[in-house]
């Protein structure tokens, strides 16, 4: 009994949950870009004779069809546990390389409706509005409710009232209504400590009954909406929101986070020997270089075509091979920088 009171009571230095999920969600963008790169076409129509590619296809689309937005809501749940972040001083700098980010890329600079928008710039200012908005319960709790009334609306009011620009529909990242989804998971995180400290341990018994009637009740309204597009299709599909779909697949993904939080579950992830080689991978550690590197190998699917011609199967492993890939290079870029920084500081004294 004293050693479960321990194991409730210490706080979780690393949620071994959450490296597992960052990990498959990795995996399952890893698949779509290969394709999306490489024949960009909405069905992934490889004949299973040729390449056994599409046989995930259905499994992984139907699961992580979100998968972006499930990193950034993991992502900025995490950044809203620390007390204090030790980011501020880089705000202006934020803001300064969004502005580069965004002239550099644009026909016309000065014109800020004709500025690209994509994942950098929609995460470089969530990050920055999150670290504006003051952790006062008083101000989170009203935001977190707008939050989620924002993200249960149907995203062609918000193109239709707001009269969004195109410029700003560039991509999927529309900062209406996902700017909503960083700032409702940072300030859950915020408001957890404050208020409810001892929720988050072992599931209470009240809880099982909530999330799975929640999980069923979406699992039985939400409409077809037809097969997951993997190409062109896949950002209106997506993005362009609509809400049944979209809650569906966040309650669930949110009981995945719950389940991670409780420290029985934390401390058996705990005791699988090798999870903590798993949570130390450099997909877990250092995910933003790791995802920009992956863009570097993305576009050797179109030049290697002919290669896929005589070799179809190997197009199946592809995604595998950008993956173990990055891992390698993004672990020596880190350990050399450790070895480099004490090199510098044995000379310095």
């Amino acid at each position: 009994m004293q050693s479960r009171i321990n194991m409730t009571l210490r706080p979780l230095s690393r949620i071994y949950g959450f490296d597992i999920l960052r990990i498959a969600t990795v995996m399952a963008i890893l698949y779509f870009h290969v394709w999306q790169y490489s024949f960009f076409q909405d069905v992934i129509s490889l004949p299973p004779e040729i390449s056994n590619y599409h046989n995930l296809t259905g499994w992984v689309g139907d699961i992580f069809k979100y998968g972006g937005l499930f990193i950034v809501a993991l992502s900025f749940f995490l950044i809203g546990l620390k007390e204090k972040s030790q980011h501020k001083m880089r705000f202006f700098v934020l803001i300064a390389g969004l502005a580069a980010l965004q002239i550099s890329t644009s026909d016309t600079p000065m014109d800020p409706t004709s500025w690209d928008w994509d994942v950098y710039s929609y995460l470089v200012l969530s990050y920055i509005t999150v670290l504006l908005i003051p952790r006062k319960p008083v101000i989170r709790w009203p935001l977190a409710a707008v939050s989620v009334l924002i993200l249960s609306i149907p995203y062609e009011q918000y193109s239709a009232i707001l009269n969004i620009p195109e410029a700003i529909q560039f991509t999927g990242w529309n900062l209406m209504p996902w700017l909503a989804l960083p700032i409702l998971f940072h300030s859950a995180a915020v408001l957890w400590p404050q208020h409810f400290p001892n929720l988050l341990q072992d599931i209470k018994k009240w809880e099982w009954p909530v999330w799975f009637v929640l999980i069923i009740l979406f699992l039985l309204i939400t409409p077809d909406y037809g097969p997951f597009p993997a190409g062109p299709g896949f950002e209106a599909y997506v993005f362009k929101q609509k809400p049944l779909m979209f809650w569906k697949h966040f309650i669930v993904f949110m009981f995945f986070m719950r389940l991670s939080l409780t420290p029985m579950v934390n401390g058996a992830l705990e005791r699988i020997q090798g999870i903590k080689q798993f949570s130390n991978m450099a997909w877990n550690k250092h995910l933003g270089v790791s995802y920009f590197m992956h863009l570097a190998f993305i576009p050797m699917g179109i030049h290697l075509m002919d290669f896929w011609a005589q070799h179809p199967r190997a197009f199946d492993w592809f995604w595998l091979f950008i993956f173990i890939s990055v891992e390698a290079i993004v672990r020596a870029m880190f350990a050399l920088r450790v070895t480099l920084r004490a090199k510098v500081v044995e000379l310095l004294r």
